[in-house]
């Protein structure tokens, strides 16, 4: 699975289990998810007009907790280091944090996003949106040059 696609697919789990009320009781569900990939990256390749080689490595481990229609839903943590290179350049990143989802006591469910951000929309802090509303109730006081600063720094 490639890097960039895993954290996509890692946001789309998580919204959807707003939606889907879970079934297990006790302890949280664990599942631990190790990334070892390499090769051409897609998107990068896309964005930036020329091939990006990314080499990735790292975890991720998803918890589901019981929905008792309170708390605490879901945490994904994860701890990915890419190296990306083009052109005789190499580029590092560091995608490290923890993603929550949370029934507050009102009822509302609270997305967190939690760490250092390298891609879509990058940045280093917290994020956390209403999942029901799409708002933004917290935004990330610094923010980083994401996918663009990457191209810039690989390009030729």
């Amino acid at each position: 699975m490639r890097y960039t696609r895993m954290f996509t697919l890692l946001m789309v789990a998580v919204v959807a289990a707003a939606v889907t009320a879970n079934a297990w009781a006790g302890k949280p569900t664990i599942e631990r998810v190790t990334v070892d990939e390499v090769g051409i990256d897609p998107f990068l390749s896309e964005l930036c007009g020329f091939d990006v080689m990314a080499s990735a490595q790292g975890h991720v481990i998803f918890r589901t907790f019981e929905d008792d229609g309170r708390g605490l839903l879901e945490l994904t943590t994860l701890n990915v280091r890419v190296e990306l290179s083009a052109n005789g350049k190499t580029v590092n990143i560091h995608d490290v944090g923890a993603d929550q989802l949370r029934v507050m006591p009102d009822g509302t469910v609270i997305l967190s996003i939690i760490g250092q951000i390298p891609f879509f929309d990058a940045f280093n802090g917290v994020l956390k949106i209403n999942v029901e509303t799409g708002e933004v109730i917290h935004e990330p006081q610094r923010l980083t040059g994401g996918e663009q600063a990457v191209c810039e720094a690989l390009s030729p």
